[in-house]
């Protein structure tokens, strides 16, 4: 019969993002500062003192060291005697320097609040892949409902300039097995968290077609066969590849079911 479905599930900008996500960040910040106090209280607890930190840092530190570097080593000798004779001198700065930091207010707090950024820049290369399941859905979403062969359900959030369809016939489940599926649709999420990385770094097509695309398609392709694909598909033509949409001009990935 040939093709009865293919669509090209798009990568969000960071614009269509939902605007709530910055409150995951402060969320994020608020979850981590609440911690500070039980983290300085478990490290309180196991090293209470300097006598502590001396037999559990320096000791088995010393050990551990002694037995990476081998007595064979021409300056063990020298090598040991410097660790032992300078780290206890700094089980009071160990103290001092650890509760300081812990202290509210101190560098444990002011280190979070300094990487928020960094955190929410990562969280939003996840979301322009995957979308916020109460707001927008991403590509790989979208994939894994294609996949199952919820075609209504699927073509219901497709979203015109992000997503294209192209042939609507009839949607199968893909696969015979859900593992099969969960395999796939990790290295498709892998890929596309990859490729907005690689979009805000600046790369061209070309680059991200040679050291991302070129690099997972074939891992796609490999674990489509006879063996895993559903028996009403021809799995010889039908596909699933990482690739840019000429109508959308969105990287993204592209599934095709065939029957034979």
């Amino acid at each position: 019969m040939g093709t009865v479905y293919e669509v090209h599930f798009g990568l969000l900008a960071v614009g269509e993002l939902p605007s709530e996500i910055s409150e995951i960040a402060d969320d994020w910040e608020t979850t981590f500062k609440g911690k500070r106090s039980k983290v300085l209280t478990n490290l309180q607890r196991v090293i209470p003192d300097e006598d502590a930190y001396k037999t559990k840092i320096v000791d088995r530190s010393n050990e551990g060291y002694a037995s990476f570097i081998s007595s064979s080593h021409p300056d063990y000798n020298k090598i040991m005697l410097k660790r032992k004779t300078k780290m206890p001198a700094r089980a009071s700065d160990y103290i001092t320097n650890r509760n300081n930091a812990f202290a509210e207010g101190g560098a444990f707090e002011t280190g979070i609040s300094t990487n928020k950024g960094a955190f929410i820049n990562n969280l939003k290369v996840i979301l322009r892949a995957v979308g916020d399941r109460d707001k927008k859905y991403g590509a790989v979403p979208k994939l894994n409902l294609a996949l199952d062969g919820k075609k209504a359900l699927v073509e219901n959030l497709i979203t015109d300039g992000v997503d294209h369809l192209i042939t609507s016939t009839e949607l199968y489940a893909f696969f015979k097995k859900k593992s099969f599926k969960t395999s796939v649709v990790a290295l498709v999420n892998e890929a596309l968290a990859y490729i907005a990385y690689a979009l805000d770094a600046g790369y061209d097509d070309t680059w991200i077609e040679t050291n991302i695309a070129n690099e997972y398609n074939p891992l796609i392709a490999a674990m489509i066969n006879d063996d895993t694909v559903n028996d009403a598909l021809d799995a010889s033509t039908s596909s699933i590849t990482i690739e840019k949409d000429s109508t959308t001009a969105r990287w993204g990935v592209k599934l095709v079911e065939s029957t034979p």
